[in-house]
């Protein structure tokens, strides 16, 4: 079995409300797309990171109404 992000895999949705205004908040992608220019098209081992050996994925997160970020946690399931 493998761990992925049930987020990333399009195998769930994101529903977190802005903290500051209460709308949905935006899924932007994983945090380490962000990391640098070209990340999004690296494989995984060559940015430091493994996603099979760890056990969370931090997506970024962006409030349409208010411009607000932040992060969440979605934890990795075996599929």
């Amino acid at each position: 079995m493998q761990k992925l992000c049930p987020a990333c895999n399009g195998l769930t949705r994101i529903s977190v409300p802005c903290q500051h205004c209460s709308h949905l908040m935006s899924d932007q992608g994983r945090l380490e797309d962000y990391a640098q220019p070209y990340s999004p098209y690296d494989r995984d081992d060559q940015l430091g990171m493994n996603i099979d050996e760890e056990k969370n994925c931090q997506h970024l997160l962006h409030c349409p109404d208010c411009k607000a970020e932040r992060t969440v946690v979605v934890p990795l399931k075996e599929f």
